[in-house]
């Protein structure tokens, strides 16, 4: 596994125009756990994330340096950005595009293991 390459590839996803803002978290999330252990599945994140569960989120974020800041904020942004989340959960499409998503990163986190 290129790690690297895999975090190289999810700031990109992050930054597509076509992501909500809610879905350019999830993905930011996703990537610092990943830095760490690229075998947690995005729904196990995304299921920690719902719960707001942050002692899972810092644990990980403690285990690396270097992106402090943006640890910080995604720390501090966290109970906002899940009732945003839990506000789109009512929105069938949303639900569908954002199991997609889902997804799309289990196939990226597959693709990288090649």
């Amino acid at each position: 596994m290129n790690k690297k390459k895999l975090i190289d590839a999810l700031e990109s996803l992050s930054k597509q125009p076509h992501r909500s803002l809610e879905e350019q978290f999830f993905i930011r999330m996703l990537r610092q756990i990943w830095q760490i252990d690229w075998s947690v599945s995005p729904s196990d994140v995304w299921l920690n994330l719902m719960n707001r569960n942050q002692h899972y989120f810092f644990d990980f974020m403690t285990l690396d340096e270097g992106d402090e800041k943006e640890e910080n904020w995604l720390l501090e942004s966290l109970d906002a950005k899940v009732e945003a989340l839990i506000q789109k959960g009512n929105d069938n499409q949303w639900k569908i595009k954002f199991v997609e998503t889902l997804d799309e990163l289990n196939q990226l986190r597959l693709k990288m293991q090649k």
